[in-house]
């Protein structure tokens, strides 16, 4: 029998286990384990007689007696034992769940993703890409993304914690669909989004997602934009439209495209 399951085994019987615990608690003598169990002298020496072939608890004499200790080598070898097996179990669980019998394998696979990461490279330095991004961010988004029932006249990009994305209608009215989470030029800045797997405004914070641009300077006048979207299960059920819709060449890779055009013309 192996020591981790001798150690096991040790522990399966209940007044062992408890016999156990009082040690951990702090050292004891057979008489002391006796008194706060209902057990005999006896059997307290057999089941720490078995504790001790199983490296779980040692002795030290003293005077007439022994103290029983835990034993720190053979408990931390069990405490491996169980990490290497959780380890194992997780990643079993993570296969059935990514790829179980007959499941699809790739389809499901797909069906676990929850963000959506999209990039590009363009000819900026990295201050000049924040502030294009920001500053004029209705200048590269498409027009006929609108969720108002009229022609867009402007989008605004308010920069700073708390503020908004949103845009503004001819008529004046004003369409919500983003919150500043965080703003730090001319590295990142985070927003939520605030648009439910029916293209409407989702005024339900635990039910938005969030995307994250991140700016890296890769030269002084090119500059690497990644986009990801985050969090996507948290719109409940449908989330995979959103997804599916924001990693569509018509989503992020259309804004991003569209950004590297505008900032291409500014020269």
């Amino acid at each position: 029998m192996t020591n981790d399951i001798a150690q096991l085994t040790a522990l399966a019987d209940p007044t062992r286990r408890a016999v156990f615990e009082l040690v951990a608690e702090r050292p004891r003598s057979v008489a002391e384990i006796k008194r706060a169990l209902p057990v005999t002298q006896s059997a307290v020496s057999q089941h720490l007689r078995v504790l001790r072939e199983a490296q779980l608890v040692r002795a030290e004499p003293k005077g007439a007696s022994n103290i029983y200790h835990i034993d720190p080598d053979g408990l931390a070898h069990l405490r491996a034992e169980l990490d290497r097996f959780w380890s194992k179990t997780l990643a079993a669980y993570r296969t059935a769940v990514e790829d179980p019998p007959g499941g699809g394998g790739t389809m499901n696979k797909r069906a676990a993703e929850t963000s959506v990461k999209k990039s590009i490279a363009v000819e900026a330095p990295v201050e000049r890409a924040f502030k294009v991004f920001t500053e004029e961010f209705g200048r590269f988004k498409p027009a006929e993304h609108n969720l108002l029932a009229v022609p867009i006249a402007e989008t605004v990009f308010e920069p700073w914690v708390g503020g908004y994305l949103y845009d503004r209608g001819v008529d004046g009215s004003e369409c919500r669909w983003a919150r500043v989470l965080a703003y730090e030029p001319p590295n990142r800045v985070l927003l939520s989004w605030n648009i439910n797997p029916q293209w409407q405004i989702e005024t339900d914070p635990d039910r938005t997602s969030e995307w994250e641009v991140r700016f890296t300077a890769e030269a002084a006048h090119r500059t690497r934009v990644e986009i990801e979207h985050r969090n996507l299960e948290r719109h409940d059920e449908g989330w995979e439209g959103v997804r599916d819709g924001v990693a569509d060449d018509q989503g992020w890779p259309l804004y991003l495209q569209r950004f590297a055009d505008l900032l291409a013309r500014q020269g």
